[in-house]
């Protein structure tokens, strides 16, 4: 078997991670005008604060189906015989559909190939599916079939959760995930809302008043959710202060640090602004 896994920028995975048989096809984004490509024009620093002076909220394009199928034609070309495609949440953004269309029309063009594609929807974002995809490419060197690669993804997506944090409701007004008036009141009685994120779909668990107590409202939600998780990554933005101190308070309640330790790309901090932090974990 040669089995690659192809994915897309919001996946989050780390710039520096050195992965053998995973292809990351990147989203174009709009700040100000200017059209960027994620992973390419800007590092995560940079693109914080072109989001921190930007006017209008950037705008992403999803990857098309001849972007995908072009992929598909050379990774056929180069002998692999599966790919995986994992997508981000087909709920919130286009790119899965792409993906499916470009599998049809693959097998349309080539009726005589016989590489595997299986596209699978990661029903959550950012490291919520880069991270089993750093497993599943692990699993890739150790042996595994695709098969047995597909199962492992398709459990841990079943299972995935996100609490992501926020220390400025800006960014979900100007992206419509609340209203201004709730904005503004929200901002005058200091509330810092922590976020559930589970199979597309979000809901607000708590609502903290004050930044001081956001990172133990997170924490403990985190106990509340999965009070053992076997895994968990800490994903973070513009606030390295708040990330040192959600990895120490997440060490001290779980007793071990987490697995990783991340950026949030462009797909989270669009909407949640570029003072944001999170954790991904498995639920009970």
């Amino acid at each position: 078997m040669n089995i690659r896994i192809v994915t897309d920028s919001a996946c989050d995975i780390p710039f520096d991670t050195n992965l053998e048989n995973v292809e990351i096809m990147n989203f174009h984004i709009n700040i100000n005008g200017k059209d960027c490509e994620e992973r390419v024009d800007y590092t995560m620093e940079q693109f914080y604060a072109e989001l921190e002076a930007c006017e209008k909220i950037p705008t992403t394009a999803h990857i098309t189906m001849i972007d995908f199928y072009d992929k598909y034609c050379q990774l056929a070309k180069e002998g692999v015989t599966d790919i995986i495609h994992v997508s981000i949440n087909k709920g919130a953004s286009a790119t899965h559909d792409a993906a499916v269309m470009a599998r049809q029309m693959f097998y349309d063009e080539n009726p005589n190939s016989h590489m595997n594609i299986t596209v699978l929807d990661s029903k959550c974002y950012s490291v919520g599916y880069g991270y089993p995809i750093m497993c599943a490419d692990k699993m890739i060197n150790d042996g595994a079939s695709a098969a047995e690669i597909i199962e492992y993804l398709e459990e841990r997506f079943e299972k995935t959760e996100i609490l992501l944090g926020t220390y400025s409701l800006k960014f979900m007004k100007k992206s419509g995930r609340i209203s201004a008036a709730a904005a503004f009141a929200g901002e005058l009685m200091g509330l810092r809302p922590v976020i559930l994120m589970k199979h597309g779909k979000t809901e607000v668990l708590l609502k903290a008043r004050g930044d001081k107590l956001l990172i133990p409202g997170l924490v403990a939600k985190l106990r509340e959710r999965n009070a053992n998780p076997a895994d968990y990554v800490v994903g973070y933005t513009a606030d390295v202060e708040a990330r040192d101190e959600l990895v120490a308070a997440c060490t001290e309640a779980m007793g071990y640090p987490p697995k990783l330790v991340c950026h949030l790309g462009s797909a989270v901090s669009i909407n949640a602004g570029p003072h944001s932090i999170g954790m991904m974990y498995l639920c009970k």
